[in-house]
């Protein structure tokens, strides 16, 4: 579905996925981070193409590149399944060099309850990945309940939480953590002025793998 919503703030935008972001959604959903922890990805590109025309053609699904104000890609977000009074949000994945998260969901979210008219939100959530829980709490999400055996991914069964959140938590969890999103805000443009010569080179996405491998040697 062809849409123009366009969210900003924190240091980075959210963005309408278009088809030539196929390989960059290909090397994001398959970072090692991300692996196990949602849904099984396309391992390359022309499958991601595939699923993408499919995704261009479908009503209530608004798929989010989430980017650096000049351009920069390192994450996506979805909001899918929509109804007159919830949906789901998920495909919520985020380049760990790049501090992103946090700030990424107060826009997100943001242009759900206000320009999109959702009252509800509901997501799943693999049971082990702890980090994103205990991040969905801080956010006002409330935990319904378990679903075992819900979901294959990587070949396993993988049990998962259900959450939801109404329009009315939502000032709640976003005051929560508005100190957090402005400070992680203020390094991604530090981090912004020190990569957009390598973001500008053909070698990308290739110098994405090969910056985060620097970073995981640092550490």
């Amino acid at each position: 579905m062809n849409h123009s919503l366009v969210a900003e703030g924190f240091g980075i935008r959210l963005r309408p996925v278009q088809m030539e972001d196929a390989a960059f959604l290909v090397w994001l959903r398959n970072l090692d981070h991300a692996k196990g922890m949602i849904g099984d990805s396309a391992t390359d590109t022309a499958s991601q193409e595939e699923w993408l025309k499919t995704y261009f053609e479908r009503d209530g699904d608004y798929y989010f590149v989430i980017e650096t104000t000049c351009g920069i890609p390192v994450g996506a977000f979805g909001y899918y399944n929509m109804t007159s009074e919830s949906c789901d949000i998920g495909r919520w994945v985020v380049w760990p060099v790049v501090p992103a998260g946090v700030p990424s969901i107060i826009p997100a979210l943001d242009m759900g309850f206000q320009h999109l008219g959702i009252h509800k939100l509901q997501l799943t959530v693999v049971s082990t990945n702890q980090r994103a829980i205990n991040l969905y709490r801080r956010l006002c999400f409330r935990e319904m309940h378990v679903e075992t055996g819900a979901q294959i991914i990587n070949g396993e069964s993988v049990d998962q939480i259900h959450m939801v959140m109404e329009e009315d938590d939502w000032a709640k969890g976003r005051k929560t953590i508005m100190p957090v999103a402005l400070m992680l805000g203020a390094r991604i443009r530090k981090w912004e002025k020190g990569a957009i010569t390598m973001f500008q080179s053909p070698m990308w996405p290739k110098s994405l793998q090969s910056q985060e491998t620097e970073q995981e040697e640092q550490e």
